[in-house]
């Protein structure tokens, strides 16, 4: 007589990756020391996005699902891939540069399951490979993710108001496969070549009344390599951050046309205020000079200008 088939754990993580490999080891040792309440079990599911698989034998080392995501680099069709590969109810995302702290899992999920929501994200602190952040800033500011709001306060990615959406992604996330991951492919993998596809699921989620919260215990650590830390590339990032989000903000309005106004209006005063703040601070502190510089590049983004939708490259 054959044995009973395995139920399926509570949760899987999906770690997507491409070639990072020493990142993905740091990440995946970190997901594996966690511990959920009651000894609960939880998989791994390594949805590898390079077209030689290198994260295979990684995977196996800390007995992860590994998955062959795409043949060419897709962040949507990475975790797409995973997404179908796991087998849990609930679904925790972690990026390959993020090492979650302890304790982590067991937060997002016991909020999840005490509050019935569908989502939860946590806070990302800075690591940097040279050891410091940039000196253009100083206290790591633009690298961190923390909201600052208590545990269970709702986040809404359509409001305008400060605290809304801001932050928001995938990465140190967790989703209740039945509401937020539901059909073969949850992220839109046309927009996996640039990013920007968990902007638009949490658009499109929260347009059906999906109920996401911040989780302020489940914190992780993400490493900042040295192509990350120039000016330029946090300002390409912000700019095409800015932009992703206001191309989902105006397809998902009730009245787009309306809420494109509105977005063009707010990047064109976002552009000239900081545009003139920057040059009213020429020879000032680099930190604050370097803000506006980022607040046009923000504004550029909502208006469509300044950045492209590909990848931003690092260094």
């Amino acid at each position: 007589m054959s044995a009973a088939p395995e139920p399926p754990p509570i949760l899987s993580v999906v770690v997507p990756c491409f070639d990072r490999m020493e990142l993905l080891a740091r990440s995946l040792a970190a997901i594996a020391d966690q511990r959920l309440p009651g000894g609960q079990g939880f998989e791994i599911v390594v949805a590898d996005n390079h077209p030689d698989s290198p994260a295979r034998a990684l995977a196996a080392r800390f007995g992860a699902v590994h998955v062959a995501a795409a043949p060419h680099r897709n962040i949507a069709a990475a975790r797409n891939r995973g997404v179908a590969a796991a087998r849990g109810r609930y679904i925790a995302f972690i990026d390959d540069d993020e090492a979650p702290e302890p304790g982590c899992l067991a937060a997002h999920l016991a909020l999840l399951e005490r509050s019935g929501a569908d989502a939860s994200f946590g806070p990302k602190e800075p690591a940097f490979e040279t050891g410091a952040p940039p000196d253009w800033d100083p206290e790591g500011h633009y690298f961190r993710t923390d909201l600052g709001l208590p545990e269970g306060a709702v986040l809404d990615p359509l409001a305008w108001w400060h605290g809304g959406g801001r932050g928001m992604g995938a990465g140190n996330s967790m989703m209740r496969r039945a509401t937020c991951l539901a059909g073969p492919a949850p992220f839109d993998e046309v927009l996996g070549r640039a990013g920007g596809e968990d902007t638009e699921l949490l658009f499109r989620l929260a347009r059906q009344g999906r109920r996401f919260l911040w989780c302020p215990a489940a914190r992780v650590v993400e490493m900042n390599l040295a192509g990350r830390l120039s000016a330029d590339y946090m300002r390409a990032r912000l700019g095409r951050s800015a932009r992703h989000g206001a191309i989902h903000r105006v397809r998902s309005a009730r009245w787009p046309w309306l809420t494109r106004l509105a977005v063009w209006t707010l990047g064109l005063g976002q552009a000239a205020v900081h545009g003139a703040l920057w040059a009213l601070t020429a020879g000032g502190p680099p930190a604050r000079r370097m803000r506006h510089r980022f607040g046009v590049a923000k504004g550029l983004g909502k208006l469509g200008l300044g950045t492209g939708l590909d990848f931003v490259r690092e260094g």
